[in-house]
C-alpha cells in the first residue's frame, strides 16, 4: 500500500462507533457462551483508526483498558497522537503502520480487535492479510468487529456509485469531486425519465447522501476499491482464515421483529446461522454489514437463554406513556422509548421493571437488582404470584432486547457522575469532540447529535466558568445576534425553562465532569 493515498487528501471525519466498544462485543460473546475479557481492563486494537477518534473516546470511557490504533495516513496518526496529549491520555498509542507489514511478533495478541470501514475498501490481497491479522492477533476468546458493503443491498447503491464516479472523473480535488458528483446525482434523479425502480434507486439514494459528510462520501462511494460481499461469501473467508462468525455487532439485526409473519416462520425453520442470515439479508435488501468473529475452535452455544441476564446489565428508555399509569393493575400499559417506538405490557411486575429502567436510563442496572426493585414495588402480589411474574418478566425482556433495540443489554458501564454543580463543566472528551463534530458522546455512552445552533452554543458555555444565570444571559445575547435562527420570540420566552430541562437532561446523560 501507497504512503500517499486519499485519506491523506481528505482525512476521515471525526467519529466514534459504539458497535465497536468491546462492552458490546463482551455482551454478545457472554450471550452465546463465550467467556470474553472485562471489558474495562481488556487490550483493544483497531485497524484502519483513521484519526483515532473512536479509539479516543473507548480510552476516556475506560481509562484501566489498553488501547492501540493502527493506520497508514500519516495525517491521521498524527492528529490521533495530538488529541492523546491534550486530553491526557496514557492508555492508548497510535502507530502510522501497513497492516501488510503487521505481526504478532511487534504488537502482540489483544482481546477485542476492530476494522471498521477497511474491509470492503482494500485490495484483495490486503482483505486476506487483515482476517490473518485477525487469526494471529486476536487472543483465545477474542472478539473481533469487521464492518464491510453487502450483497443484495450494495447492488442498488452500486447504481449511483458508478454514475457518480463517472460523472465525477474529470476531477482531482476531493471536494470538488464529491461536489459535482453529488450535483449530478440531484440532476439524475430529478430529471429521469424512468419513474419506476431505477428512478426511485436515484431519489432514494440521493436523499441518503444528504446528512453525509463530503469525506464519507468521497471514501465510501467514490472509492476506486468498495468490494461487497454476500453474507456466505464472507463467511467462506473467515473459514478459510481460521475464523467463524459470532453475531452481528446490533443484535436485532439477526431478529425477525420487522417481518412479516409468513417470513418469521420461513426464518424460524432455518437451523444454519450462515444461511439463515443469507436469506435475513435477502429479505431485508442490506447493504452494509457489521459482523462480530472468533476463532473457528471457539464452542458457540447458538441457542441463547435468557439465564445470562443474570450476569449482564440492563438499560432501556421506555418510559409509561400518560400521566397517572396503572402499574399495579392488570390493564394494559404503553411504554414509550426515545425513538418513538413503543410497546404494551399487562403483567404489573414487569410494568413496574419497565418503569424502573426508564427513570434510571441511561444507567444500566443488574437484572437482580431490577428484579428486586420491581417486586418491592409489586409488593401486594404475594410471593407465589411474584415468582411467577418474575420468570415471566426475565422472558419478556430477554425476547425484547434480542429482538429489538428498545432493551440494551450490557457487560460494562463507563463510571460518570450524574450531579449537576453550580458551575457545571463539559466534561474535556465532549468539548474536544464538539470542535470537530456533530456527534458527542456521553459519559454513559450515549451518542448524541448537536444539531441545532442553540444546544451546541449551550454546550459551548458549560466550560466551569459560569453559572446559570451567566449562561442564561449569553444563551440570550447569542439568540439575539443569530442570523440562523427563526422564532426568536417565542424561544427567548421560554429560554429559562429550556435551559434548566437541558442541564437536568445532561447530568443526567453523564456529561458533566464530577
Amino acid at each position: 500500500m501507497n504512503d500517499e493515498f486519499s485519506y491523506d487528501r481528505l482525512p476521515y471525519p471525526s467519529k466514534f462507533f459504539v458497535q465497536t466498544f468491546p462492552g458490546r462485543l463482551a455482551t454478545q460473546a457472554l450471550l452465546f457462551g463465550m467467556e470474553p475479557a472485562a471489558p474495562d481492563t481488556s487490550t483493544v486494537l483497531e485497524l484502519g483508526c483513521g484519526n483515532g477518534s473512536n479509539l479516543i473516546a473507548q480510552a476516556y470511557l475506560m481509562p484501566q483498558a489498553s488501547f492501540a490504533g493502527i493506520d497508514l495516513s500519516k495525517v491521521h496518526i498524527d492528529e490521533a497522537k495530538a488529541a492523546a496529549a491534550e486530553l491526557g491520555l496514557g492508555n492508548v498509542e497510535f502507530h502510522q503502520a501497513d497492516v501488510m507489514e503487521m505481526s504478532a511478533a511487534a504488537f502482540g495478541r489483544f482481546d477485542y480487535i476492530a476494522a471498521h470501514g477497511l474491509f470492503s475498501w482494500v485490495p484483495e490481497a490486503v482483505r486476506t492479510r487483515v482476517l490473518e491479522l485477525f487469526r494471529e492477533l486476536l487472543g483465545p476468546n477474542g472478539v473481533g468487529y469487521i464492518s464491510y458493503s453487502s450483497f443484495p443491498g450494495a447492488h442498488e447503491r452500486q447504481i449511483t456509485q458508478q454514475a457518480m464516479r463517472f460523472a465525477s472523473r474529470g476531477f482531482d480535488d476531493p471536494a470538488e469531486k464529491v461536489e459535482h458528483a453529488l450535483g449530478f446525482l440531484k440532476f439524475a434523479a430529478e430529471q429521469s425519465s424512468n419513474r419506476g425502480t431505477y428512478g426511485q434507486i436515484l431519489v432514494r439514494e440521493f436523499r441518503r447522501h444528504g446528512t453525509r459528510d463530503l469525506a464519507d462520501v468521497f471514501h465510501d462511494d467514490l472509492a476506486e476499491l468498495n468490494t461487497p460481499f454476500y453474507f456466505g461469501e464472507f463467511a467462506d473467508l473467515l473459514a478459510a482464515n481460521g475464523l467463524q462468525f459470532l453475531a452481528e455487532a446490533e443484535l436485532h439485526a439477526m431478529g425477525t421483529a420487522d417481518m412479516t409473519p409468513a417470513a418469521r416462520e420461513f426464518i424460524s425453520g432455518i437451523d444454519d446461522v450462515i444461511e439463515r442470515e443469507q436469506y435475513l439479508d435477502i429479505f431485508r435488501g442490506r447493504a452494509f454489514r457489521q459482523s462480530l468473529v472468533v476463532h473457528s475452535d471457539v464452542i458457540l452455544d447458538r441457542d441463547m437463554k435468557p439465564n445470562v441476564l443474570d450476569r449482564l446489565l440492563i438499560s432501556s428508555s421506555l418510559r409509561p406513556a400518560g400521566k397517572s399509569p396503572d402499574l399495579a393493575g392488570n390493564g394494559r400499559v404503553k411504554f414509550a422509548g426515545n425513538s418513538g417506538q413503543s410497546i404494551e405490557i399487562d403483567l404489573p411486575l414487569a410494568k413496574f421493571g419497565l418503569a424502573h429502567l426508564g427513570a434510571l436510563w441511561p444507567r444500566s442496572v443488574a437484572f437482580k437488582e431490577l428484579l428486586a426493585e420491581a417486586r418491592k414495588q409489586a409488593a401486594g402480589l404475594g410471593d407465589d404470584e411474584a415468582d411467577k411474574q418474575s420468570e415471566a418478566f426475565r422472558q419478556m425482556l430477554f425476547q425484547i432486547a434480542t429482538a429489538t433495540d428498545l432493551v440494551e443489554l450490557h457487560s460494562f458501564q463507563p463510571a460518570a457522575s450524574t450531579e449537576l454543580s453550580e458551575k457545571p463543566r463539559l466534561s474535556r472528551l465532549a468539548r474536544w469532540q464538539m470542535r470537530r463534530a456533530r456527534n458527542v458522546i456521553s459519559g454513559f455512552g450515549v451518542d448524541m447529535e448537536i444539531a441545532d445552533p442553540v444546544s451546541r452554543r449551550l454546550l459551548e458555555l458549560l466550560d466551569g466558568k459560569r453559572s446559570r444565570s451567566a449562561v442564561l444571559d449569553e444563551l440570550g445575547k447569542f439568540i439575539r445576534s443569530s442570523h440562523e435562527i427563526d422564532g426568536k420570540k417565542e424561544l427567548l420566552a421560554t429560554l429559562p425553562e429550556w435551559l434548566d430541562e437541558s442541564l437536568a437532561h445532561l447530568a443526567r446523560l453523564g456529561m458533566f465532569e464530577g
